[in-house]
């Protein structure tokens, strides 16, 4: 199993996507990512965008590969949150507050074959 984590200062962020602007939110988010963050009021729009930024660097630590970030997802579900990621999914845990936002991935192993017996 793998395991990635990242933290990212939310005023940093904030001051990132102000000297980006959109050009920056297309490179980072889907389409679906970017609709459910401007469903936010104030703040919290920048707490969810900088949350799902943390959890696709995580991810890309864990995948031990950088991979770009509009391939991967952070979507809301019926149990939390989802990372999606060509097909398939991956679990995530994300918290945030006004200063900070983290994330943890883990990325799972396959099954290995028992070693034979001798």
């Amino acid at each position: 199993m793998r395991l990635g984590l990242d933290v990212v200062e939310v005023p940093r962020f904030r001051a990132f996507l102000e000297r980006q602007g959109e050009r920056a939110l297309r490179r980072l988010f889907s389409p679906r990512e970017l609709a459910y963050a401007r469903r936010a009021k104030g703040e919290l729009f920048v707490q969810r965008l900088a949350v799902r930024f943390a959890a696709k660097e995580a991810f890309r630590k864990a995948l031990g590969r950088a991979v770009p970030f509009r391939e991967i997802e952070v979507l809301p579900g019926e149990n939390g949150p989802r990372l999606l990621w060509r097909g398939q999914e991956f679990p995530v845990s994300l918290s945030h507050t006004a200063g900070v936002a983290a994330a943890v991935v883990l990325i799972p192993s396959p099954a290995r074959a028992a070693a034979p017996e001798g």
